[in-house]
């Protein structure tokens, strides 16, 4: 999962999801955002300050830090392995994994949006 990120895709997913109520997981940018770095690093220790270069877009260090404590390790989505760093659970893996599905059908569901105002 070596691809780039698209923080404004990603941005525009976690409306969409908060468009129907859904505020933790897939509506959750800071969520969609630090998964999907430790989802591109699969295997490999992802530093703090990667995780930072996407998310000091939208949110503070203690934020993006307290996620790290009070989600993703205690949820046992990744292992802190040392100072800074983290390697993504298989829990983890398969929660980036739905989020790659959530996005799909998002661009689906725009697809589906955009056909349908075509349509006489």
């Amino acid at each position: 999962m070596s691809e780039e990120i698209d923080v404004k895709l990603e941005l525009e997913v976690a409306e969409f999801y908060q468009s129907l109520g859904i505020h933790q997981g897939p509506g959750d940018i800071q969520y969609r955002i630090i998964l999907r770095v430790l989802g591109k690093n699969e295997g490999k220790i992802t530093q703090f300050a990667e995780i930072r270069k996407y998310t000091d877009q939208f949110a503070d260090k203690g934020s993006i830090g307290s996620k790290m404590k009070t989600v993703f390790q205690l949820e046992g989505l990744v292992d802190k392995v040392k100072r800074g760093g983290y390697i993504i659970t298989d829990k983890g893996i398969t929660a980036a994994s739905f989020l790659k599905d959530s996005t799909t059908f998002y661009k689906k569901n725009k697809r589906i949006e955009q056909i349908i105002e075509r349509m006489p």
